[in-house]
């Protein structure tokens, strides 16, 4: 299933793990993976318990990008801040950004100030296919 502009990784009847068809940085500059609820929340604050578990999901889902070598640095960053666009709604999510060391190294992700301003490639196919494996082992 892939709805909206996402590769889903992983869900279950809680949360999706998807990895998006156009990412905010370069896949060469690291990996951006979604935690999102299932549940439609606008902000984290709306539901403690469940923003606690999606970020206990998130860490897990960084424990695996580490683990296997898929980056070796990994930020976490709840988001949502495109929703209070003129149009557009907030929605709770997480970013997992997988780090690279390139010449951004250690420096943020310099995410653009509109959708879809941005042009990257996804995740490769081989990569979506692996990690979507050791996060379905992981559960």
């Amino acid at each position: 299933m892939q709805p909206g502009n996402n590769f889903v990784l992983w869900q279950n009847n809680e949360f999706v793990v998807k990895t998006p068809f156009n990412p905010h940085a370069s896949y060469s500059e690291g990996l951006n993976v979604i935690v999102a609820p299932i549940k439609d929340i606008q902000t984290a604050w709306q539901d403690p318990e469940l923003t606690g578990q999606a970020f206990l999901l998130a860490a897990k889902v960084a424990q695996i990008i580490t683990r296997e070598g898929f980056a070796p640095w990994v930020n976490l960053q709840a988001n949502g801040n495109w929703g209070l666009l003129p149009g557009a709604t907030p929605f709770f999510h997480i970013y997992v950004y997988g780090r690279n060391k390139t010449e951004r190294w250690a420096k943020p992700i310099i995410i653009p100030e509109q959708p879809n301003t941005y042009k990257n490639d996804p995740m490769p196919e081989a990569d979506r296919d692996r990690l979507a494996e050791l996060l379905r082992q992981m559960v």
